[in-house]
């Protein structure tokens, strides 16, 4: 009467296989974390993948069907659903992988109701953003899009920057600049029209009022990559500057001269944006990043003043000085200084390093202008302030680029995702937001992160409330007295 012993399955026997998303974000998110070259290389090694339709993703479903894909909506049969944006509320199947941008790591609060249904269903959640070299904390991203959205969101901040140089009254060849989506790629089309562009600044220069032109690169990762590419497509009208020139240049503003036919380029990073507080010390960058509260902002001071477009493209979060609070560039403005004309914020972080980003924007309507005087913003570009850029998708603006990209890069964990019950590495295990309901202790700080968050905004409603409630009682004052 022995017990038949079960010999465990080796697990290259398995039933190997991935699900693709349709992505749901936005009608403009036109990206997929999979190509059909890349799917075609998963199908020859034995991994079955699903693929939901999808009518506006930038490779066909009939492209997938030929690389070997199932085009189907059921993903349950896949052990690792992936998309590139959050899938819609209510949509994640229970106890499943999911790898996509959960844009929940700062308890952002229009994500918590994503991040409850994750717990809520037991789904194991793996964020792009935080796989990382080694799954180390401050080591290089390895999966992400980010020189994509430096490439996409410059071309897109010069031509901004032309809209609201014509609304100055001024006529510029960055007005030739098309909308990064109408071009064909990036890597032919888009860079012929920045070097188009640029050939025309050489010829016929710039306006001397807004002259010379600053473009100020904030940070110094792979958005910052990015955007400098595309400044340098420019051609040879670029120079690059140290941020001791940038007083010089300034110095010039208003006259006329070659640098009339420049466009400067100076690229800043933490050690700019910041003094320590303690008298005499020197900016260490790790103290910095380990006890930002020992150190003050001076980009205001010694930065902003010199800028005309100013490109944040660096991770920030409330625990660091702002890179320009609205308060100081309203005291900017105030003094007289009026030379920072647009600020193209590739993060998109609202309420972020840069203050005056009250809202998002979109690939349809780029721009808004917000102006410090009366802290209002207006969709019509003409009117007082500077011009803002902050659309969260750009790389989605290139996307197949972008995808083959971003595919090559997630390629090496793909085996380990595809394959049940096989050991994550240190890069995605690092990277796993949540499992079995809970989260990972790596990011229970969210937790006490999304309770502070909601205590403030309670004790804002709070505020607003008896605000609300002193301005109708002194109404009624007002009208006794007059009675």
């Amino acid at each position: 009467n022995s017990r038949a012993i079960a010999t465990p399955v080796p697990l290259q026997t398995m039933r190997r296989s991935l699900g693709v998303l349709a992505e749901a974000y936005s009608k403009w998110e036109r990206r997929a974390p999979l190509t059909p070259s890349h799917v075609s290389r998963l199908v020859n090694s034995g991994v079955e993948v699903l693929v939901q339709p999808s009518s506006k993703r930038v490779f066909t479903d009939r492209e997938f069907a030929a690389a070997g894909a199932t085009i189907t909506r059921d993903l349950s049969g896949a052990n690792t659903i992936m998309g590139v944006k959050q899938p819609l509320n209510g949509s994640l199947l229970p106890g499943k992988n999911y790898l996509f941008f959960s844009h929940v790591i700062k308890a952002q609060p229009e994500n918590m109701p994503l991040l409850d249904e994750v717990l809520e269903k037991k789904v194991r959640l793996i964020d792009y953003e935080c796989i990382r070299e080694g799954g180390g904390g401050t080591t290089p991203r390895l999966v992400a899009f980010g020189e994509f959205a430096g490439m996409s969101g410059m071309v897109n901040g010069l031509r901004g920057l032309g809209l609201r140089l014509l609304s100055l009254g001024h006529s510029t060849p960055f007005l030739s600049i098309g909308p990064t989506h109408a071009y064909t790629d990036y890597s032919t089309d888009a860079r012929r029209a920045l070097r188009a562009a640029g050939e025309q600044v050489a010829r016929a220069g710039l306006p001397a009022e807004y002259s010379p032109l600053v473009v100020c690169v904030a940070g110094t990762g792979n958005v910052s990559r990015g955007a400098l590419d595309a400044l340098d497509s420019l051609g040879e009208v670029v120079e690059r500057v140290a941020p001791s020139e940038l007083a010089r240049l300034s110095a010039l503003a208003g006259t006329a001269g070659e640098h009339q036919h420049k466009v400067y380029v100076c690229v800043t990073g933490a050690q700019d944006f910041v003094r320590p507080a303690r008298p005499g010390a020197a900016f260490d960058r790790a103290e910095y990043y380990a006890n930002p509260e020992e150190y003050v902002p001076c980009f205001h001071e010694t930065i902003a003043p010199h800028v005309s477009l100013l490109v944040p493209t660096m991770y920030w979060d409330r625990r660091f000085p702002r890179l320009l609070s609205t308060d100081q560039l309203q005291s900017l403005r105030a003094s007289g200084n009026k030379r920072l004309l647009a600020v193209a914020d590739l993060t998109c972080d609202v309420d972020g390093a840069v203050e005056p980003l009250v809202r998002s924007t979109t690939i349809d309507e780029p721009f808004f202008v917000y102006d410090p005087a009366t802290r209002t913003e207006q969709a019509d570009l003409d009117g007082p302030g500077v011009l803002m850029l902050g659309v969260d998708i750009l790389p989605a603006e290139l996307p197949r680029e972008a995808s083959a990209h971003f595919a090559q890069a997630l390629l090496p964990f793909l085996d380990a995702l595809a394959t049940p019950g096989a050991p994550l590495s240190a890069e995605l295990s690092a990277a796993t937001i949540a499992e079995a309901g809970a989260l990972a202790p790596a990011y229970g700080y969210i937790g006490a992160l999304r309770e502070a968050r909601e205590r403030d905004e309670e004790s804002q409603r709070a505020l607003s409330g008896r605000d609300a409630a002193l301005r109708h009682h002194l109404s009624e004052a007002e009208a006794r007295a007059v009675a």
